[in-house]
């Protein structure tokens, strides 16, 4: 089914207030005075993190307190252009990718380490630089025993693992994977960009994909050290992707043509087998890769692309199959991440156009989006993660 969910004015009026960033965020305002105000009875489900950049001065990393679709601000703290945030297992410490160029006036970027208190807020414990010409870092992953961190680094062409300490903190770069090739795209894919990496549910397996050289690789980890074993060339320009929470189905998008390619993903034969293509008939700017997020039953997958739309797809179980079952769009707006909300029961969405983080209703049964509500002021978002309680 392909329903076109472009708001009436009406419609609009209700979700949001109306279509100009200013009253979208005076929404904000008064969903967060409604929150100053609420029972004492009314307990936190969970806290949100927003790393976002407005400027060389404004970069940095809200902190939010979740209670239904009221968010209360918490903490604002200064972090360089952090593109990317990963909660560690114990659900303790905080990492974030700095997406920079130079650190202490040598070509690298950095990853930060940062402790969550009780009351949900951050204290940082440590920054550390990444490998040398290892600049502009894209994507991070913790192992699932929470002592490695896998940096997938795109001005720098490799990946570095990084030990994490049982105090939270990074360690020194422990492996540079140097990566090589290019693509066919004229001028952004002159070199390799490794762009999203992620551990399998075994932690045995990293799986990572390259925009810059249209390659999927698959990695084994042992000992804090990665191995490639496999690689599967593409044409249209891997960027994010997203594994399926039965750990069997991975789905990559394709920056160039904006489809989505399905894989089976083999664990015990450490191989990645190339399944179909689901075209979405929205393309999207290299380096704008679509963001992906699954529900957590695995029924169905939501992807953003061109910035004013929100593809759902339904998941067959039996093979990885996608049919189209909803393009959702707002008008006047640049959608840039998708996340669940807490109860699992929303999906929140950043938009850079109003400086606005969205909460929208599913629907259970059918994993229909519903009409979109503003619940917090937010800079230039580049990453979100949900901690739960």
């Amino acid at each position: 089914m392909n329903r076109d969910m472009r708001w009436s004015r009406r419609t609009f009026l209700q979700g949001i207030g109306c279509t100009t960033a200013a009253s979208a965020l005076s929404k904000v305002v008064r969903s967060n005075d409604l929150l100053s105000s609420r029972s004492e009875e009314t307990l936190p489900v969970g806290f949100a993190y927003v790393g976002s950049t407005d400027d060389a001065d404004a970069s940095g990393i809200q902190v939010f307190e979740i209670c239904g679709d009221h968010w209360h601000p918490m903490q604002s703290i200064p972090s360089r252009s952090p593109i990317a945030l990963v909660l560690h297992p114990s659900q303790q410490y905080l990492y974030a990718a700095n997406d920079v160029d130079e650190h202490e006036r040598l070509p690298r970027g950095t990853v930060e380490a940062y402790k969550i208190t009780d009351h949900g807020k951050l204290t940082l414990i440590n920054r550390q630089p990444l490998s040398l010409s290892g600049t502009r870092p894209r994507h991070i992953a913790i192992s699932p025993d929470g002592k490695n961190l896998v940096v997938a680094i795109h001005g720098g062409a490799a990946y570095n693992v990084l030990p994490i300490a049982p105090d939270g903190s990074v360690g020194r770069v422990a492996q540079i994977l140097k990566e090589v090739g290019a693509g066919s795209y004229p001028g952004y894919q002159k070199s390799a960009h490794p762009h999203t990496v992620t551990f399998d549910i075994t932690g045995q397996h990293v799986l990572a994909t390259d925009e810059g050289c249209d390659r999927l690789s698959v990695f084994t980890f042992q000992n804090g050290r990665i191995m490639r074993t496999q690689q599967i060339h593409s044409r249209s320009g891997l960027g994010h992707f997203a594994l399926h929470p039965g750990g069997n189905f991975l789905y990559v998008s394709n920056t160039v043509d904006g489809s989505i390619d399905c894989y089976c993903w083999l664990a015990n034969r450490r191989e990645v087998k190339y399944e179909r293509r689901a075209a979405t008939n929205l393309k999207s700017t290299p380096g704008e890769a679509d963001r992906f997020i699954i529900s957590e039953s695995g029924r169905f997958l939501y992807v953003v692309s061109g910035h004013q739309s929100i593809s759902v797809w339904e998941i067959k179980p039996e093979t990885g199959e996608l049919s189209d079952r909803q393009q959702w769009s707002a008008k006047n707006s640049s959608l840039q991440i998708l996340t669940l909300s807490p109860d699992k029961r929303r999906l929140l969405v950043a938009d850079s156009r109003q400086h606005a983080l969205f909460s929208i209703p599913i629907h259970a049964e059918s994993g229909e989006l519903g009409v979109a509500r503003a619940v917090a002021k937010i800079g230039m978002a580049r990453s979100l993660i949900v901690k739960y309680i």
